[in-house]
């Protein structure tokens, strides 16, 4: 039972990257923001590898990188309320800007999309008018890669009882334990 919650975690996550408005598409990614603070963001889940890693784009010169670089603990949180089905997934995030991971990546940035990554100024810097934003030639990009250690599923059902497991990574093998939901 508990490998068949194991796969229905993974089943979910890649139909999050290849089918429209599937609600694992969209998730929350949390960082260290400093040592005493954690900073949320919602993301596009882009891609799950063959090694089971989770791909995420960013500009790369957002804060979000210097956090990664800081302290490359995360954590990404999905929700399917179709399913009541909650995944936590922690890890370590690696940054691709400059490899093979990249440029397969680089090259699908199209169309209004490219707008996400070719800003003049970095996220996050004042501006007075956002209609006005200057762009350039450049393409700042960046992939993080999640390398999972551990992923929590929790299946909020109504009947005879929510389901909770954990999964922990020890030696390239999948440790699996149910929890008291």
């Amino acid at each position: 039972m508990l490998i068949d919650h194991f796969n229905e975690t993974w089943k979910e996550l890649k139909a999050g990257t290849l089918e429209d408005g599937h609600p694992f598409k969209v998730c929350s990614l949390a960082t260290f923001e400093s040592q005493n603070h954690i900073k949320q963001r919602i993301v596009n889940l882009r891609e799950v590898t063959s090694d089971k890693t989770l791909l995420f784009y960013t500009d790369s010169r957002s804060s979000k990188i210097d956090q990664i670089d800081n302290n490359p603990n995360a954590s990404v949180l999905f929700y399917d309320h179709r399913i009541k089905l909650q995944v936590i997934i922690r890890g370590i995030i690696k940054i691709h800007s400059n490899d093979e991971i990249w440029e397969d990546h680089c090259i699908k940035i199209e169309g209004r999309s490219i707008n996400d990554y070719n800003t003049l100024y970095p996220p996050g810097k004042k501006i007075n008018n956002p209609l006005a934003v200057k762009r350039t030639q450049k393409i700042n990009f960046a992939v993080l890669e999640l390398v999972p250690e551990n992923m929590e599923y929790l299946k909020l059902r109504d009947e005879p009882n929510r389901i909770r497991a954990v999964f922990t990574k020890e030696n390239e093998e999948w440790n699996k334990k149910f929890l008291i939901p």
